[in-house]
């Protein structure tokens, strides 16, 4: 049985018309138009008349040496972009054919695992320019494009493929000279640590494991009214931790090369929460960039 063929082929039956009226929309004129699809204005014309007698309406209201969408050309241009923009995405995730790769990451796991090693993933990359996309919080990849993401989470998006990386083991840190100062080292208690000047990250959608949490997994909590300061970002928590000014907690992964300089060190149990530091990308996506960063992370983290 023949299938009978798509309403929008019924009504327009050359489709690049729709990429000429998109032309002339959004450029606000129909000589635009033809210098950007490299067409004389008069052919823009035909196949925007063209385009309007298929459709039986009005799509520019035309004036003298200018024209102007109308309610319907307005309406169509709105459609025919986002449906245009979907398309240029979904060509892009299938054929690998972007020139820049788009990584998104959080600032602790990019200074401290990625940039110190940024020569190796661009080789691993190929052909191809890589920008790196450090995020603070959660939210802000809601509805953004990227070619792959590290997040840490426990749960799956909807229209994206994940592979853990590593679980998210957390512990306290100190310059060694604030840990002897304070007689900690990794043998103190969870209570131990609780009564030292501690590092305050800003945890609001934020899904990594901040004080509250880790003390939580000992049974304890912050004690009320004791003054605090947060910090915005890991890297400056970090900074503050390296310069004796309290402790921090320290990502097992993201902190190894600063205890193994003995720049910091351990000063109390490790917590692991339920999460995964994770890559994501979206659903069919394909190509050798991703697999290539696929691999470069499996041994980054197993290295």
């Amino acid at each position: 049985m023949a299938l009978r063929p798509r309403p929008l082929v019924s009504s327009i039956d050359r489709l690049q018309r729709l990429a000429v009226f998109d032309a002339a929309a959004r450029n606000g004129s129909f000589s635009a138009a033809g210098r950007e699809l490299g067409l004389a204005q008069p052919a823009v014309t035909r196949q925007i008349q063209g385009l309007e007698q298929s459709l039986g309406v009005e799509l520019f209201i035309r004036h003298t040496n200018r024209s102007a969408l109308s309610g319907p050309g307005h309406a169509l241009a709105a459609a025919v972009d986002n449906a245009f923009t979907l398309l240029e995405h979904a060509i892009s995730d299938i054929t690998d054919a972007d020139d820049i790769f788009v990584l998104a990451m959080p600032p602790g796991f990019a200074q401290q695992l990625v940039v110190p090693r940024l020569d190796s993933l661009q080789r691993a990359l190929g052909d191809r320019d890589l920008r790196l996309w450090l995020y603070d919080r959660e939210s802000e990849l809601n509805d953004s494009h990227f070619d792959a993401a590290v997040r840490v989470s426990n749960a799956t998006w909807t229209g994206y493929d994940t592979t853990p990386l590593f679980a998210e083991q957390v512990m306290p840190v100190a310059t060694p000279a604030l840990a002897a100062e304070l007689n900690l080292d990794e043998h103190s208690s969870a209570k131990e640590v609780l009564a030292a000047p501690l590092l305050h990250m800003d945890a609001t959608d934020r899904p990594w494991m901040s004080w509250t949490d880790w003390l939580q997994s000992f049974d304890l909590s912050l004690t009320p009214g004791r003054r605090r300061v947060e910090f915005n970002n890991y890297p400056t928590v970090l900074q503050q931790a390296l310069a004796g000014r309290g402790i921090a907690l320290g990502w097992s992964k993201l902190v190894e090369d600063l205890i193994a300089d003995d720049l910091l060190c351990i000063v109390g149990p490790v917590a692991t929460s339920h999460r995964d530091y994770q890559l994501t990308w979206p659903t069919r996506r394909t190509g050798d960039a991703l697999s290539s960063l696929r691999d470069w992370l499996d041994e980054l983290v197993n290295e």
